[in-house]
């Protein structure tokens, strides 16, 4: 009898041990400045309010995707262009949980006496053909009458150039006009004394679009996850706010924290991006009128209400 009481002893201090030891949340990471408040999450995990967290850091989204729809994570980042193209395609298979990170592209000059869209007239600017911050900058362009095109009048958008190639041509001074985000924006900035921030898109947009703002990144969590957890889901949301805002308030240290954890970003170039990064916080359902908006000029699918968790 004692013996069958010590080995059901024995099995429930393993199982016990087991679940102690078992992520609460599996949480994909990007490299990338969008998610430098990781890193925080990283280095403090033992003593953060939602413990066990497991972390996988991805080149891309692309990677980073396919282990989400398979169930191998409970949450990630993607752009909210990606987030709701999957939600849609995949019958609700992901939910927005908050915006982490609003546009912060800059329309970045060699030349002084450019100080507003007007003064692109004629212009040729260098974009990314991956950053969709080049479609807002489009749509704002024509919204004050300037057309898309070339000529004198006009402004043309140049996407020949790959992204990581861009800041270079600035650098260089191969080219006087590129619409760069952070933190390749900071690069060209901190490698060429002429290179001058000329106008914020997000500014812009902001005057523009009734003082809206337009978002660049969600955090995002498998729908079935979200439905059987919500209250953890809450919990890490806080959590995910606290480090983000030790994040804003101390670039440097959480620059040191980027590098050692490997998320693909340099201490110095971190450091100065960060206060022009645009991270954020704000409830999914809260922002579900800008993300409307946004997803409109890019003219992709509008989400049902499902997608806000």
């Amino acid at each position: 009898m004692i013996r069958k009481i010590l080995c059901k002893i024995v099995i429930l201090c393993a199982s016990c041990a087991l679940f102690a030891q078992s992520p609460s949340i599996r949480l994909g990471v990007l490299k990338g400045i969008s998610c430098a408040p990781c890193a925080y999450l990283i280095e403090n995990k033992e003593k953060l309010a939602v413990q066990n967290m497991n972390f996988q850091i991805f080149d891309s989204a692309q990677s980073e995707l396919p282990k989400l729809l398979r169930g191998e994570l409970d949450a990630g980042f993607l752009t909210a262009e990606d987030a709701a193209k999957v939600f849609t395609a995949g019958k609700g298979a992901l939910v927005c949980v908050g915006v982490v990170q609003n546009g912060n592209a800059v329309l970045l000059s060699r030349e002084e006496n450019v100080t507003a869209l007007e003064d692109v007239r004629g212009k040729r600017v260098l974009c990314s053909a991956n950053d969709s911050a080049a479609k807002v900058f489009e749509h704002l362009l024509l919204k004050k009458g300037i057309p898309v095109a070339q000529g004198a009048s006009s402004v043309a958008l140049d996407f020949s150039v790959p992204q990581a190639n861009i800041a270079n041509k600035l650098i260089l001074g191969e080219e006087s006009f590129a619409l760069l985000s952070e933190p390749y924006a900071t690069v060209a900035l901190l490698n060429a004394k002429e290179i001058r921030r000329a106008e914020s898109v997000q500014k812009i947009y902001s005057e523009s679009e009734d003082f809206s703002t337009y978002p660049a990144m969600f955090l995002v969590v498998r729908a079935d996850f979200a439905r059987e957890n919500r209250d953890l889901i809450r919990r890490f949301s806080d959590v995910y706010k606290n480090a983000l805002n030790w994040t804003n308030k101390n670039p440097s240290k959480a620059a040191l924290l980027a590098e050692k954890h490997g998320l693909g970003l340099s201490q110095a170039v971190t450091s100065a991006a960060i206060p022009n990064a645009a991270l954020t916080w704000r409830d999914g359902k809260s922002a579900k009128s800008d993300i409307e908006k946004y997803l409109t000029i890019l003219k992709r699918e509008i989400p049902t209400e499902e997608f806000y968790f």
